[in-house]
């Protein structure tokens, strides 16, 4: 390449930096307004009563730990039955809302999450084993057209389960 003169390269313009700096501060700030956005705000520590105005919990409560799920599990059952007494929902739909209401005790119970556990992954684990037989026994009338099963007597033995578990 006799005759041809090497030429140096031509340098980028000045003001490059500054667009690469600026699209750093951008992406950073996005990743803060995302962080800030999805976090709840810090609560106040709730107002403490007065000696006078506290609730004394009864004996049982002060020695299970689960008085307060236990309760609200039961409380569950309770407006599922008043749900199908008003004729608000039928035979399926008081066991497919009876096992939710079970498996959410039993979460809270065990510490297991048991939202898609089959009765028989159920009877494996030993901390789930009481809930197996009743998915078992409401497995048919949440899922099939028709059932003959006793509303009542399902969700007896749904609440002897709560109470002694």
């Amino acid at each position: 390449m006799p005759g041809a003169e090497l030429v140096d390269p031509i340098p980028y313009a000045g003001w490059w930096p500054w667009v690469a700096l600026g699209i750093v501060l951008v992406v950073v700030a996005w990743y803060v307004w995302v962080v800030r956005s999805t976090r709840a705000p810090a609560q106040a520590p709730p107002a403490t009563l007065p000696a006078t105005q506290t609730n004394r919990p009864h004996a049982r409560a002060q020695s299970d730990p689960y008085a307060a799920l236990r309760g609200t599990t039961l409380a569950r059952l309770d407006e599922v039955e008043r749900r199908y007494r008003a004729q608000e929902i039928d035979v399926r739909g008081v066991n497919l809302e009876m096992r939710w209401a079970l498996r959410e005790f039993a979460t809270g119970r065990t510490g297991v999450d048991t939202t898609a556990m089959t009765a028989e992954t159920a009877r494996l684990d030993r901390r789930t084993r009481p809930l197996a037989s009743l998915l078992e026994n409401s497995s048919l009338p949440a899922f099939a057209s028709t059932s003959r099963t006793r509303v009542g007597r399902t969700l007896d033995q749904a609440r002897k389960l709560v109470r002694a578990w």
